[in-house]
């Protein structure tokens, strides 16, 4: 296959990956519950295009939009030292599952360090891991309360991170609404009871009574 017809392909990736991206995960929220804890994730726009691994001279934000319109075109894509070819291919055989990290049976890492950033958490269902930090602004400082996705890693994450749990829930709701108000996973054998006064305060009446009768 020659360069342009790899590009091409990488291109068509790209454009299913971003579709079911905004379908699925832009513009909600995500509550990941483990081991007595839990945080809340977000999956912006201005973020996918480095989980693709691709460079490109066009900011983030229009790179997605080019992706979900299907007018992406694989001269608007190149490799470099940051972003090179091989590890872009590597990213390219998971991209299109970035929706089981929402509604599958996965692990959240904590303090992964891949290369020599450390992220705070990584999401992982074993064959893919999306590495999550604090959102900050361009001084450093955090703003809001919600980890956003930075980086996809396409490898066994574990030996990488000072802690392994598995995710015990994953709720989600509009980014609009106050109480998350739908289950994306729970693992057998949880109640409510297995929910934190906190989490059971951001949820949805309908969602605790569904739990409760569970239990």
């Amino acid at each position: 296959m020659s360069k342009k017809q790899d590009k091409a392909k990488i291109v068509q990736t790209i454009i299913r990956a971003a579709t079911e991206y905004k379908a699925n995960m832009v513009g909600r929220s995500f509550l990941y519950v483990f081991e007595g804890r839990s945080i809340e994730v977000v999956y912006r726009t201005k973020d996918f295009m480095h989980l693709t691994g691709v460079d490109s001279h066009c900011s983030a934000e229009q790179f997605f939009k080019d992706a979900i319109r299907g007018k992406l075109q694989p001269k608007q894509i190149f490799f470099s030292t940051r972003h090179p070819y091989d590890l872009c291919a590597k990213k390219m055989s998971q991209l299109s599952n970035l929706n089981r990290i929402i509604d599958s049976e996965i692990f959240i890492l904590e303090d992964t360090e891949p290369n020599t950033f450390t992220y705070k958490f990584g999401l992982t269902d074993l064959e893919l891991t999306v590495c999550l930090s604090e959102d900050t602004d361009e001084n450093g400082n955090v703003v809001g309360d919600h980890f956003i996705a930075r980086s996809l890693r396409v490898e066994d994450s574990f030996d990488r991170a000072d802690g392994a749990f598995e995710v015990q829930y994953i709720f989600s709701k509009k980014n609009d609404q106050r109480k998350y108000d739908t289950i994306m996973y729970m693992d057998k054998g949880m109640t409510i009871e297995n929910l934190s006064s906190e989490v059971q305060v951001i949820l949805d009446d309908r969602i605790k009574n569904q739990l409760s009768e569970i239990g």
